[in-house]
């Protein structure tokens, strides 16, 4: 017998007493700890090599599994790509909307999903890199729209709040978008060389500059 396998004895067939076995495979079922370690490796070879450096082979040894065990968490590099990074942006698209809870002044909630961008940037270097590389290659036309869908109207439903409001541009959001994230992406840069810290009162500047540009 198979190892693994479960056999179901059938007893007849057109009235001969003829014994077979089914078998049926066993798969083990995933160990949440492992498929975040695949997920970890992963990050770190696009950080180093990125996305065209994957070699699942080279995954599996560096998680210290065998390639076989590896497929049984994805079945090729491209569902593994999509699957994690369908993953982190679920996870950010939930940190965000946090942000935008409660009852407080457009200025303010736009300000705390900066904030949160901003240091979700600096916390996940790694997690940002993944999301860029994916967004510059063929694989983000494969990504559910579901999942662009769900970051989208996040955007846009804070961005109308304010153009309704008559506080910010009545522009384009794809373009208040790119204004607000150059923004982040230069304070991100001087934070790291240290050119600027977390403070309360560099932050506030950085902000300010953004505000003033898209304000009314």
């Amino acid at each position: 017998m198979l190892r693994g396998c479960r056999p179901i004895e059938i007893k007849t067939y057109n009235r001969i007493n003829i014994r077979f076995y089914s078998y049926i495979w066993c798969v083990k079922p995933k160990d949440d700890e492992k498929k975040a370690a695949i997920h970890q490796e992963t990050l770190n070879l696009v950080y180093e090599k990125g996305i065209a450096g994957i070699k699942m082979a080279e995954l599996a040894r560096k998680v210290g599994i065998s390639p076989s065990t590896l497929y049984v968490y994805h079945k090729n590099k491209e569902e593994l790509i999509l699957d994690l990074f369908t993953e982190i942006l679920q996870d950010h698209t939930v940190a965000f909307r946090k942000q935008l809870a409660g009852d407080l002044p457009f200025m303010l909630k736009l300000k705390k999903v900066w904030l949160e961008m901003l240091h979700m940037s600096i916390n996940n270097v790694k997690e940002m890199n993944f999301i860029r590389q994916v967004k510059q290659s063929p694989y983000f036309d494969k990504v559910p729209a579901r999942v662009k869908e769900d970051k989208i109207k996040m955007s846009q439903e804070l961005l109308d709040m304010g153009k309704q409001q008559l506080l910010i541009k009545d522009l384009p959001n794809n373009i208040l978008e790119s204004v607000a994230e150059a923004n982040i992406m230069q304070t991100l840069t001087m934070v790291l060389n240290k050119q600027l810290t977390l403070s309360e009162k560099d932050m506030d500047m950085m902000f300010s500059f953004l505000w003033d540009a898209i304000k009314r």
